[in-house]
Protein backbone atom coordinates (compact mmCIF):
# COMPACT_ATOMS: atom_id res chain seq x y z
CA UNK A 1 0.00 0.00 0.00
CA UNK A 2 2.64 2.41 0.73
CA UNK A 3 4.25 2.05 -2.05
CA UNK A 4 1.74 2.79 -4.50
CA UNK A 5 1.42 5.87 -2.48
CA UNK A 6 4.99 6.37 -3.53
CA UNK A 7 4.66 5.43 -7.21
CA UNK A 8 1.51 7.89 -7.68
CA UNK A 9 2.92 10.95 -6.22
CA UNK A 10 5.83 9.92 -9.17
CA UNK A 11 2.65 9.90 -11.43
CA UNK A 12 1.14 13.52 -10.16
CA UNK A 13 4.70 15.02 -10.40
CA UNK A 14 5.73 13.71 -14.00
CA UNK A 15 2.39 14.70 -16.12
CA UNK A 16 0.91 17.60 -13.63
CA UNK A 17 0.34 20.68 -15.53
CA UNK A 18 -2.93 23.10 -16.49
CA UNK A 19 -5.42 21.71 -18.86
CA UNK A 20 -4.11 23.95 -22.33
CA UNK A 21 -0.55 22.71 -21.58
CA UNK A 22 -2.05 19.12 -21.72
CA UNK A 23 -4.43 19.68 -24.59
CA UNK A 24 -1.66 20.69 -26.62
CA UNK A 25 -0.27 18.65 -29.12
CA UNK A 26 3.54 19.13 -27.82
CA UNK A 27 1.74 17.52 -24.44
CA UNK A 28 0.27 14.69 -26.31
CA UNK A 29 3.38 13.72 -28.27
CA UNK A 30 4.91 13.75 -24.40
CA UNK A 31 2.15 11.84 -23.36
CA UNK A 32 2.77 9.10 -25.91
CA UNK A 33 6.38 9.18 -25.13
CA UNK A 34 5.97 8.67 -21.50
CA UNK A 35 3.72 5.59 -21.97
CA UNK A 36 6.84 3.55 -23.67
CA UNK A 37 8.36 1.39 -21.13
CA UNK A 38 12.13 2.98 -21.60
CA UNK A 39 10.84 6.51 -21.19
CA UNK A 40 9.28 6.07 -17.70
CA UNK A 41 12.34 4.10 -16.50
CA UNK A 42 14.32 7.21 -17.41
CA UNK A 43 11.95 9.38 -15.56
CA UNK A 44 11.59 7.75 -12.74
CA UNK A 45 15.26 7.09 -12.19
CA UNK A 46 15.54 11.09 -12.65
CA UNK A 47 12.43 11.71 -10.23
CA UNK A 48 14.05 9.61 -8.01
CA UNK A 49 17.59 11.30 -7.94
CA UNK A 50 16.30 14.75 -7.24
CA UNK A 51 13.25 13.77 -4.90
CA UNK A 52 15.74 11.27 -3.10
CA UNK A 53 16.39 13.73 0.00
CA UNK A 54 12.69 13.98 0.32
CA UNK A 55 11.39 10.90 0.16
CA UNK A 56 13.98 9.15 2.58
CA UNK A 57 12.81 10.37 6.20
CA UNK A 58 9.09 8.61 4.39
CA UNK A 59 10.61 5.52 3.43
CA UNK A 60 12.36 5.01 6.62
CA UNK A 61 9.01 6.03 8.53
CA UNK A 62 7.11 3.15 6.40
CA UNK A 63 9.97 0.85 7.05
CA UNK A 64 9.86 1.33 10.81
CA UNK A 65 6.30 1.17 10.67
CA UNK A 66 6.28 -2.49 9.21
CA UNK A 67 9.48 -3.97 10.97
CA UNK A 68 7.63 -2.51 14.84
CA UNK A 69 4.30 -4.68 13.46
CA UNK A 70 6.49 -7.84 12.33
CA UNK A 71 8.41 -7.85 16.14
CA UNK A 72 4.98 -7.09 17.77
CA UNK A 73 3.41 -10.40 16.30
CA UNK A 74 6.78 -12.19 17.24
CA UNK A 75 6.70 -11.27 20.28
CA UNK A 76 3.33 -12.33 21.04
CA UNK A 77 3.64 -15.51 19.54
CA UNK A 78 6.86 -15.93 21.61
CA UNK A 79 5.15 -15.57 25.17
CA UNK A 80 2.74 -17.95 24.22
CA UNK A 81 5.26 -20.70 23.23
CA UNK A 82 6.35 -21.58 26.56
CA UNK A 83 2.54 -22.00 27.98
CA UNK A 84 1.65 -24.26 25.69
CA UNK A 85 4.96 -26.47 25.88
CA UNK A 86 3.96 -26.50 29.67
CA UNK A 87 0.56 -27.80 28.95
CA UNK A 88 1.34 -30.27 26.39
CA UNK A 89 5.04 -31.60 27.08
CA UNK A 90 5.64 -34.59 29.26
CA UNK A 91 9.25 -34.88 30.46
CA UNK A 92 8.44 -38.44 32.17
CA UNK A 93 6.50 -40.94 31.89
CA UNK A 94 5.36 -44.11 33.87
CA UNK A 95 5.61 -47.69 31.78
CA UNK A 96 4.65 -51.01 33.59
CA UNK A 97 7.80 -53.58 32.91
CA UNK A 98 6.11 -56.77 30.79
CA UNK A 99 2.67 -57.76 30.01
CA UNK A 100 0.01 -59.26 32.01
CA UNK A 101 -1.53 -62.59 30.99
CA UNK A 102 -4.60 -62.63 28.82
CA UNK A 103 -6.53 -63.75 31.38
CA UNK A 104 -6.75 -63.06 35.11
CA UNK A 105 -9.03 -64.61 37.65
CA UNK A 106 -10.50 -62.78 40.72
CA UNK A 107 -8.49 -63.21 44.51
CA UNK A 108 -5.57 -64.39 42.18
CA UNK A 109 -2.32 -62.37 42.88
CA UNK A 110 -1.17 -60.37 39.81
CA UNK A 111 1.61 -61.12 37.68
CA UNK A 112 3.35 -60.57 34.97
CA UNK A 113 3.19 -63.65 32.30
CA UNK A 114 5.03 -66.79 33.05
CA UNK A 115 4.86 -65.95 36.63
CA UNK A 116 7.30 -63.06 36.34
CA UNK A 117 6.92 -60.05 39.36
CA UNK A 118 5.14 -57.22 37.38
CA UNK A 119 7.01 -53.91 38.36
CA UNK A 120 6.15 -49.82 37.11
CA UNK A 121 8.97 -47.66 36.11
CA UNK A 122 10.17 -44.00 35.91
CA UNK A 123 11.43 -43.25 32.86
CA UNK A 124 12.34 -40.01 30.66
CA UNK A 125 10.04 -39.24 27.82
CA UNK A 126 12.52 -39.18 25.31
CA UNK A 127 15.02 -41.17 25.26
CA UNK A 128 13.22 -44.48 27.85
CA UNK A 129 16.20 -44.05 30.26
CA UNK A 130 15.60 -44.97 33.69
CA UNK A 131 15.20 -41.79 36.43
CA UNK A 132 16.99 -43.34 39.52
CA UNK A 133 17.29 -40.04 41.16
CA UNK A 134 15.43 -36.66 42.03
CA UNK A 135 11.79 -36.02 44.27
CA UNK A 136 9.94 -38.03 41.01
CA UNK A 137 11.84 -41.55 41.75
CA UNK A 138 10.62 -41.84 45.10
CA UNK A 139 7.30 -40.62 44.74
CA UNK A 140 3.87 -42.68 45.55
CA UNK A 141 2.54 -44.30 42.69
CA UNK A 142 -1.84 -45.47 42.48
CA UNK A 143 -2.79 -48.34 40.83
CA UNK A 144 -6.07 -48.55 39.06
CA UNK A 145 -8.33 -50.36 36.68
CA UNK A 146 -9.11 -48.85 33.30
CA UNK A 147 -11.93 -50.15 30.59
CA UNK A 148 -10.01 -52.28 27.93
CA UNK A 149 -10.91 -50.13 25.26
CA UNK A 150 -8.79 -47.07 27.03
CA UNK A 151 -5.84 -46.74 24.13
CA UNK A 152 -7.05 -49.29 22.11
CA UNK A 153 -4.99 -47.55 19.59
CA UNK A 154 -1.69 -48.02 20.97
CA UNK A 155 -0.93 -44.17 21.19
CA UNK A 156 2.23 -43.17 22.73
CA UNK A 157 0.92 -40.47 24.86
CA UNK A 158 -3.16 -39.55 26.07
CA UNK A 159 -3.79 -36.44 28.13
CA UNK A 160 -4.47 -36.87 31.78
CA UNK A 161 -8.13 -36.23 30.95
CA UNK A 162 -8.17 -39.12 28.65
CA UNK A 163 -6.58 -41.14 31.72
CA UNK A 164 -9.13 -39.91 34.37
CA UNK A 165 -12.45 -40.91 32.23
CA UNK A 166 -11.30 -44.42 31.54
CA UNK A 167 -11.19 -45.37 35.30
CA UNK A 168 -13.35 -48.26 35.99
CA UNK A 169 -14.97 -48.06 39.42
CA UNK A 170 -16.18 -50.99 41.09
CA UNK A 171 -20.43 -52.06 40.71
CA UNK A 172 -23.13 -50.83 43.17
CA UNK A 173 -22.46 -53.02 46.25
CA UNK A 174 -19.89 -54.56 45.80
CA UNK A 175 -15.85 -54.13 46.94
CA UNK A 176 -13.17 -51.69 45.39
CA UNK A 177 -12.26 -53.94 42.15
CA UNK A 178 -8.54 -54.00 43.45
CA UNK A 179 -8.00 -55.30 46.82
CA UNK A 180 -4.54 -55.34 48.21
CA UNK A 181 -1.35 -52.68 47.89
CA UNK A 182 -2.81 -50.06 45.49
CA UNK A 183 -0.39 -47.65 46.50
CA UNK A 184 3.22 -48.56 46.05
CA UNK A 185 6.49 -46.28 46.24
CA UNK A 186 9.13 -45.78 43.84
CA UNK A 187 12.71 -46.58 44.91
CA UNK A 188 15.18 -45.16 42.46
CA UNK A 189 12.51 -45.52 39.99
CA UNK A 190 11.43 -48.76 40.07
CA UNK A 191 8.76 -50.56 42.16
CA UNK A 192 7.41 -53.56 41.96
CA UNK A 193 3.36 -54.53 42.27
CA UNK A 194 3.93 -56.99 45.48
CA UNK A 195 0.49 -57.93 46.42
CA UNK A 196 -2.92 -56.79 44.68
CA UNK A 197 -5.87 -59.00 43.22
CA UNK A 198 -9.35 -58.31 41.26
CA UNK A 199 -12.33 -58.70 43.32
CA UNK A 200 -14.60 -58.61 39.98
CA UNK A 201 -14.73 -60.12 36.95
CA UNK A 202 -14.91 -58.01 33.86
CA UNK A 203 -17.70 -59.51 31.71
CA UNK A 204 -20.25 -56.66 32.88
CA UNK A 205 -18.62 -53.94 31.02
CA UNK A 206 -18.56 -53.15 27.34
CA UNK A 207 -15.52 -54.29 26.73
CA UNK A 208 -15.23 -57.16 28.48
CA UNK A 209 -11.33 -56.39 29.52
CA UNK A 210 -9.74 -54.27 31.96
CA UNK A 211 -6.72 -52.67 31.60
CA UNK A 212 -3.96 -52.19 34.53
CA UNK A 213 -3.34 -48.05 35.28
CA UNK A 214 -0.53 -46.53 37.01
CA UNK A 215 -0.06 -42.78 37.97
CA UNK A 216 1.41 -40.58 40.49
CA UNK A 217 -0.42 -40.13 43.88
CA UNK A 218 -2.80 -37.46 43.94
CA UNK A 219 -0.99 -36.73 48.00
CA UNK A 220 2.13 -36.19 45.88
CA UNK A 221 2.24 -32.40 45.02
CA UNK A 222 4.40 -32.39 41.73
CA UNK A 223 4.75 -29.71 39.27
CA UNK A 224 5.49 -32.11 36.39
CA UNK A 225 3.40 -33.28 34.06
CA UNK A 226 3.88 -37.19 34.46
CA UNK A 227 2.05 -39.70 31.83
CA UNK A 228 0.41 -42.49 33.61
CA UNK A 229 1.59 -46.06 32.46
CA UNK A 230 -1.17 -48.43 30.86
CA UNK A 231 -0.71 -52.41 30.58
CA UNK A 232 -2.21 -54.57 28.02
CA UNK A 233 -6.01 -55.63 27.98
CA UNK A 234 -6.85 -58.83 29.95
CA UNK A 235 -9.84 -60.61 30.70
CA UNK A 236 -11.08 -61.02 34.37
CA UNK A 237 -12.84 -64.43 35.61
CA UNK A 238 -14.13 -65.70 38.48
CA UNK A 239 -11.98 -68.11 40.51
CA UNK A 240 -14.35 -70.99 40.09
CA UNK A 241 -13.93 -70.87 36.58
CA UNK A 242 -10.46 -71.74 37.20
CA UNK A 243 -10.36 -75.30 37.28
CA UNK A 244 -11.78 -75.11 33.82
CA UNK A 245 -8.82 -72.49 31.97
CA UNK A 246 -6.89 -73.79 29.22
CA UNK A 247 -3.50 -74.28 29.24
CA UNK A 248 -0.94 -72.58 27.51
CA UNK A 249 1.09 -74.65 26.60
CA UNK A 250 -1.29 -77.98 26.82
CA UNK A 251 0.17 -81.06 28.47
CA UNK A 252 0.18 -84.69 26.26
CA UNK A 253 -1.81 -86.21 29.42
CA UNK A 254 -4.48 -82.74 29.45
CA UNK A 255 -7.89 -83.78 29.08
CA UNK A 256 -8.89 -82.68 25.60
CA UNK A 257 -11.12 -80.02 27.09
CA UNK A 258 -8.31 -78.23 27.92
CA UNK A 259 -7.79 -76.85 24.04
CA UNK A 260 -9.36 -73.55 23.39
CA UNK A 261 -12.99 -74.15 21.24
CA UNK A 262 -13.48 -77.29 23.24
CA UNK A 263 -15.21 -76.98 26.21
CA UNK A 264 -15.95 -79.35 29.10
CA UNK A 265 -18.93 -81.47 28.88
CA UNK A 266 -19.83 -79.41 25.79
CA UNK A 267 -21.35 -80.66 22.29
CA UNK A 268 -17.50 -81.26 20.67
CA UNK A 269 -15.87 -82.90 23.97
CA UNK A 270 -18.66 -85.55 23.93
CA UNK A 271 -18.10 -86.08 20.13
CA UNK A 272 -14.45 -86.91 20.66
CA UNK A 273 -15.24 -88.68 23.69
CA UNK A 274 -17.53 -91.09 21.65
CA UNK A 275 -14.26 -91.85 19.39
CA UNK A 276 -12.25 -92.47 21.82
CA UNK A 277 -10.30 -89.17 21.80
CA UNK A 278 -10.06 -88.06 25.85
CA UNK A 279 -6.46 -86.58 26.24
CA UNK A 280 -4.17 -83.90 24.20
CA UNK A 281 -2.33 -86.80 22.90
CA UNK A 282 -5.21 -88.78 21.54
CA UNK A 283 -6.14 -85.18 19.80
CA UNK A 284 -2.48 -85.36 18.22
CA UNK A 285 -2.41 -88.37 17.31
CA UNK A 286 -5.48 -88.88 15.03
CA UNK A 287 -4.76 -85.03 13.80
CA UNK A 288 -1.56 -87.23 12.08
CA UNK A 289 -3.03 -90.06 11.17
CA UNK A 290 -6.19 -88.43 9.93
CA UNK A 291 -6.73 -84.96 9.86
CA UNK A 292 -9.53 -85.18 7.98
CA UNK A 293 -11.65 -87.49 10.04
CA UNK A 294 -11.21 -85.57 13.06
CA UNK A 295 -12.40 -82.56 11.20
CA UNK A 296 -15.59 -84.56 10.11
CA UNK A 297 -15.91 -85.49 13.70
CA UNK A 298 -16.37 -82.50 14.87
CA UNK A 299 -18.53 -81.40 12.23
CA UNK A 300 -20.05 -78.44 10.88
CA UNK A 301 -20.51 -76.80 14.45
CA UNK A 302 -17.14 -76.06 14.65
CA UNK A 303 -15.90 -73.13 12.13
CA UNK A 304 -13.04 -73.49 10.26
CA UNK A 305 -11.67 -70.48 12.39
CA UNK A 306 -12.56 -72.31 15.47
CA UNK A 307 -10.85 -75.63 14.27
CA UNK A 308 -7.53 -73.31 13.43
CA UNK A 309 -7.77 -72.47 17.08
CA UNK A 310 -8.09 -75.53 18.57
CA UNK A 311 -5.23 -77.05 16.53
CA UNK A 312 -2.68 -74.45 16.76
CA UNK A 313 -3.57 -74.59 20.46
CA UNK A 314 -2.64 -78.70 20.83
CA UNK A 315 0.49 -77.80 18.53
CA UNK A 316 1.73 -75.56 21.38
CA UNK A 317 2.28 -79.03 23.45
CA UNK A 318 5.98 -80.01 24.21
CA UNK A 319 6.58 -83.40 23.09
CA UNK A 320 8.04 -86.10 25.20
CA UNK A 321 11.10 -88.23 23.66
CA UNK A 322 9.17 -91.57 23.83
CA UNK A 323 9.59 -93.83 20.42
CA UNK A 324 6.80 -96.20 18.67
CA UNK A 325 7.30 -98.65 16.36
CA UNK A 326 5.34 -100.94 14.02
CA UNK A 327 6.38 -104.32 12.44
CA UNK A 328 5.45 -104.54 9.32
CA UNK A 329 5.81 -107.67 7.10
CA UNK A 330 8.73 -106.54 5.06
CA UNK A 331 11.33 -106.75 8.02
CA UNK A 332 11.02 -103.06 8.22
CA UNK A 333 10.17 -101.30 11.34
CA UNK A 334 8.93 -97.50 11.48
CA UNK A 335 10.07 -95.24 14.21
CA UNK A 336 6.90 -92.68 15.19
CA UNK A 337 7.71 -89.70 18.05
CA UNK A 338 4.48 -89.99 20.67
CA UNK A 339 1.62 -88.27 18.32
CA UNK A 340 2.76 -90.97 15.54
CA UNK A 341 4.65 -88.62 13.00
CA UNK A 342 6.77 -91.25 11.46
CA UNK A 343 10.80 -90.17 12.10
CA UNK A 344 12.54 -93.26 10.82
CA UNK A 345 13.16 -96.39 9.30
CA UNK A 346 15.16 -99.62 11.09
CA UNK A 347 15.76 -102.07 8.62
CA UNK A 348 17.58 -104.80 9.86
CA UNK A 349 20.47 -103.72 11.80
CA UNK A 350 20.59 -100.46 10.57
CA UNK A 351 18.76 -97.30 11.17
CA UNK A 352 17.55 -94.60 8.92
CA UNK A 353 16.11 -90.78 8.98
CA UNK A 354 13.13 -90.68 6.96
CA UNK A 355 14.99 -87.48 4.92
CA UNK A 356 18.07 -90.10 4.02
CA UNK A 357 15.87 -92.26 1.85
CA UNK A 358 15.79 -92.26 -1.88
CA UNK A 359 12.40 -91.74 -3.25
CA UNK A 360 11.34 -94.82 -4.58
CA UNK A 361 12.24 -96.12 -0.23
CA UNK A 362 9.99 -93.36 0.68
CA UNK A 363 7.50 -94.26 -1.40
CA UNK A 364 7.13 -97.58 0.73
CA UNK A 365 7.63 -96.06 4.12
CA UNK A 366 4.58 -94.27 3.06
CA UNK A 367 2.58 -96.99 2.07
CA UNK A 368 3.67 -98.76 5.42
CA UNK A 369 2.79 -95.65 7.46
CA UNK A 370 -0.41 -95.76 6.13
CA UNK A 371 -0.90 -99.77 6.99
CA UNK A 372 0.33 -99.02 10.20
CA UNK A 373 -2.25 -95.86 10.32
CA UNK A 374 -5.16 -98.34 9.81
CA UNK A 375 -4.17 -100.51 12.58
CA UNK A 376 -3.01 -97.31 15.13
CA UNK A 377 -3.08 -100.18 17.99
CA UNK A 378 -0.07 -101.87 16.71
CA UNK A 379 1.99 -99.05 16.90
CA UNK A 380 3.26 -99.69 20.50
CA UNK A 381 6.36 -98.46 22.65
CA UNK A 382 9.64 -99.03 21.34
CA UNK A 383 10.81 -101.41 24.33
CA UNK A 384 14.43 -102.35 25.02
CA UNK A 385 14.86 -105.96 26.27
CA UNK A 386 17.77 -107.07 28.74
CA UNK A 387 20.48 -109.66 27.49
CA UNK A 388 23.53 -110.98 29.13
CA UNK A 389 26.75 -110.17 27.89
CA UNK A 390 27.78 -113.00 25.61
CA UNK A 391 24.28 -112.00 23.68
CA UNK A 392 25.47 -108.95 22.61
CA UNK A 393 24.09 -107.71 19.17
CA UNK A 394 25.52 -105.84 16.88
CA UNK A 395 24.90 -101.76 16.83
CA UNK A 396 23.79 -100.32 14.42
CA UNK A 397 25.21 -97.82 12.08
CA UNK A 398 24.61 -94.14 12.15
CA UNK A 399 21.76 -93.18 9.87
CA UNK A 400 22.83 -92.85 6.61
CA UNK A 401 21.73 -93.24 3.06
CA UNK A 402 19.78 -95.93 2.46
CA UNK A 403 21.81 -99.67 1.95
CA UNK A 404 20.74 -102.63 -0.17
CA UNK A 405 19.34 -104.46 3.09
CA UNK A 406 15.72 -102.14 2.68
CA UNK A 407 13.90 -105.38 0.39
CA UNK A 408 11.97 -105.04 -2.98
CA UNK A 409 14.25 -102.27 -3.86
CA UNK A 410 17.70 -102.00 -6.33
CA UNK A 411 20.59 -101.55 -4.35
CA UNK A 412 21.65 -97.91 -3.97
CA UNK A 413 24.85 -97.66 -2.72
CA UNK A 414 27.17 -100.27 -0.49
CA UNK A 415 26.26 -102.25 2.80
CA UNK A 416 27.10 -100.81 6.19
CA UNK A 417 29.92 -102.58 8.20
CA UNK A 418 28.63 -103.52 11.88
CA UNK A 419 30.42 -102.01 14.85
CA UNK A 420 32.67 -104.27 16.93
CA UNK A 421 31.76 -105.30 20.59
CA UNK A 422 32.55 -102.39 22.70
CA UNK A 423 32.55 -99.69 20.24
CA UNK A 424 29.52 -96.73 21.18
CA UNK A 425 26.81 -97.40 19.48
CA UNK A 426 24.71 -95.71 17.19
CA UNK A 427 24.85 -91.70 17.37
CA UNK A 428 21.41 -89.60 16.04
CA UNK A 429 17.92 -89.46 17.00
CA UNK A 430 17.67 -93.12 16.97
CA UNK A 431 17.90 -95.75 19.79
CA UNK A 432 19.85 -99.52 19.28
CA UNK A 433 17.86 -101.05 16.63
CA UNK A 434 17.51 -104.64 17.02
CA UNK A 435 19.04 -107.17 14.51
CA UNK A 436 15.66 -108.41 13.19
CA UNK A 437 12.13 -108.24 13.64
CA UNK A 438 10.65 -109.96 16.58
CA UNK A 439 6.80 -109.34 16.85
CA UNK A 440 5.86 -110.76 20.54
CA UNK A 441 2.95 -109.73 22.55
CA UNK A 442 4.31 -106.40 23.65
CA UNK A 443 5.25 -105.59 20.25
CA UNK A 444 8.39 -105.15 18.17
CA UNK A 445 11.23 -105.12 20.86
CA UNK A 446 14.92 -104.39 20.89
CA UNK A 447 18.03 -105.95 22.97
CA UNK A 448 19.66 -103.94 24.89
CA UNK A 449 22.93 -102.53 23.53
CA UNK A 450 26.00 -104.20 25.23
CA UNK A 451 27.20 -102.21 28.39
CA UNK A 452 30.83 -100.22 27.48
CA UNK A 453 34.04 -101.82 28.05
Amino acid sequence: MDLKRVLDIVEEEVVDGDEEELASPDAKRRRTLLNSSSMQEAIGAQYMQKHLPKLEPFLRRVVQEEVHNVLIRHIDSAHRLPLQLKTSSKRYKLQFQGNLPQTLFTGNRVEAENKQPLRIVLTDAVNNQLITSGPLSSMKVELLVLDGDFNADERLEHTEKEFSESIVFEREGKRPLLSGEVVIVLEKGVASVRDISFTDNSSWIRSRKFRLGARMSRASSIEERVQEAVSNPFLVKDHRGEVYKKHHPPALADDVWRLEKIGKDGVFHKKLADFGIHTVQDFLRNLVMDQYGLRGLLGSGMSNKMWESTVEHARECVLDDKLYSYCSGHGIILLFNCIHENIGVVVGSNCFSVNALTATQKALVVKLQQDAYKFPSRIVEFKVQSQSADQSPTAPVPPGPASTQMPGLPPQGGQSSPTRRGEPTATGPWPAAPPRCRPGPGGCSAPAPPPPP
